[in-house]
């Protein structure tokens, strides 16, 4: 069984607003369920979120120059 985080949980531990959240769910960046009308991340799509974002700073540093 897989365990779920709120919207409230996932912006704590980004922290970022609730808002943002939301909005990074509807935009379909951060994958969730919605179960009784309220949102639920999976820890799993939490986890493939924060990969995504990860930047490489050797592919930043040879873009800029």
């Amino acid at each position: 069984m897989q365990d779920f985080l709120t919207v409230r949980e996932v912006a704590d531990r980004l922290k970022l607003g609730y808002r943002t959240v939301l909005d990074l769910i509807n935009y379909g960046k951060l994958e969730a369920y919605l179960i009784s009308n309220k949102y639920r991340i999976s820890e799993s799509a939490y986890l493939r979120y924060l990969d995504s974002t990860k930047v490489n700073i050797n592919d930043r540093v040879s873009s800029v120059y």
